[in-house]
């Protein structure tokens, strides 16, 4: 019976020195988000909690691994993320929370369930999975793989602008390249469309054509700012996206992440082609797009 008593309390001496001085977090919150991995990312660099302030820019590694150092009530907290794709569309969120001057003490409390560090970040964490899940659920993408970009002749007009920005940019080209058309009887043949020929991931910038497939005319309104040209069929990755068109480059990131999970080398040239007019409203929904990101001619 003795040592069977001295095992239990070996035991529970080295759990008690791991939990206290090993364990790597103080405490640790796990969540999923209907995202693919970098378009998580995004999202956890937008993040602002109103219950503390930062003490330094948000340090990153690469999109799987962000920290951030905080000052919560006058105690200084890190917190760790950590992001892990489960699927092109899915992906695990860990955030580890570390007070870095009473870890100790807080560790002991948490056990407890007295933490009052702890309980608040976790409302806040809280908070930020309903809102990721309310706009995870306001759009769908759906990968359908392997295919060919459609040919098109075409006109568009250029400009560069924030990722973000991306449709409020489209819906100000539109309301200069679509009266040009009608002005010049040219027939429209087919859907309205961005291709982007630059897209600058560490400034989030994107150098955009958008533009309208036209029936071919030999008179065309063309000037310094808008241009003809052919778009070719090319081998390309495709998914569909239903949702408002202002969150189409989750499409974008979806495609990434099938790309490096299947070995898929690519132009980070997304093309998108819509469907719907946002100016006749209905269901953001049923919006819908697709999205293509050209396959590297060596594949």
């Amino acid at each position: 019976m003795k040592k069977i008593v001295v095992a239990v309390l070996i035991i529970l001496l080295g759990l008690s020195i791991w939990y206290l001085f090993i364990k790597k977090y103080d405490y640790e919150f796990t969540f999923q988000a209907n995202l693919a991995q970098e378009g998580a990312y995004n999202q956890v660099k937008k993040i602002r909690f109103e219950s503390y302030n930062s003490l330094n820019k948000n340090a990153t590694v690469d999109n799987a691994n962000f920290r951030q150092e905080v000052l919560f009530e006058e105690e200084e907290v890190i917190l760790d993320w950590k992001l892990k794709s489960i699927k092109d569309t899915i992906t695990k969120i860990k955030v580890g929370i570390i007070s870095k001057d009473h870890s100790i003490q807080n560790r002991l409390q948490v056990l407890v369930g007295t933490s009052s560090l702890v309980k608040l970040i976790k409302e806040d964490l809280l908070n930020f999975r309903k809102i990721l899940r309310d706009y995870t659920d306001s759009f769908k993408v759906i990968v359908d793989g392997e295919t060919e970009t459609p040919a098109m002749e075409i006109l568009s007009v250029s400009s560069k602008t924030g990722r973000l920005g991306k449709a409020e940019e489209m819906m100000k080209l539109n309301s200069y390249l679509y009266p040009k058309l009608a002005e010049n009887n040219i027939s429209i043949n087919g859907f309205p469309f961005i291709k982007i020929r630059n897209w600058d991931e560490e400034n989030d910038l994107i150098y955009m054509d958008f533009g309208f497939p036209i029936e071919h005319k030999d008179s065309l309104p063309l000037n310094s700012k808008i241009t003809h040209d052919k778009i070719l069929s090319h081998k390309a990755l495709k998914a569909t996206y239903f949702g408002n068109y202002r969150n189409s480059d989750e499409a974008w990131y979806v495609l990434l992440e099938y790309a490096r999970n299947n070995n898929i080398s690519i132009q980070n040239k997304p093309l998108e082609i819509f469907y719907n007019n946002p100016m006749q409203g209905g269901s953001e929904i049923e919006w819908k797009a697709e999205i293509f990101l050209p396959i590297d001619d060596n594949e």
